[in-house]
């Protein structure tokens, strides 16, 4: 009995200290990763502000503007539709206009 307890109490003790291993691995994976992740940000922000481009990006090409304004008209338009009128006759079918 003593020895089945025993091993039984190493056991739990192992998997306490693979599990905390694991956490610890965990935590210093996790500070790589940031730590990559901002080394690579700031070179992109410095890719980026070497291509000379404005803080806002690239300048709005004339044929996007004008897509932009073809949008902005037709939304105009559809704000104040024109509105259709529906004949019937008595049993509910529709009719031409006259």
């Amino acid at each position: 009995m003593v020895p089945e307890l025993v091993t039984a109490i190493a056991s739990i003790i192992e998997i306490i200290v693979i599990l905390w291993g694991l956490s610890q691995l965990q935590a210093s994976l996790r500070e790589n990763v940031e730590d990559l992740e901002e080394s690579i940000d700031e070179k992109l922000a410095l890719a980026i502000q070497s291509t000379g481009l404005s803080n806002n990006g690239e300048p709005v090409s004339p044929v996007q503007n004008a897509i932009a304004q073809l949008i902005s008209n037709m939304a105009n338009q559809q704000q104040n539709p024109k509105r259709i009128s529906v004949h019937q006759d008595e049993k509910g079918l529709f009719t031409k206009k006259d």
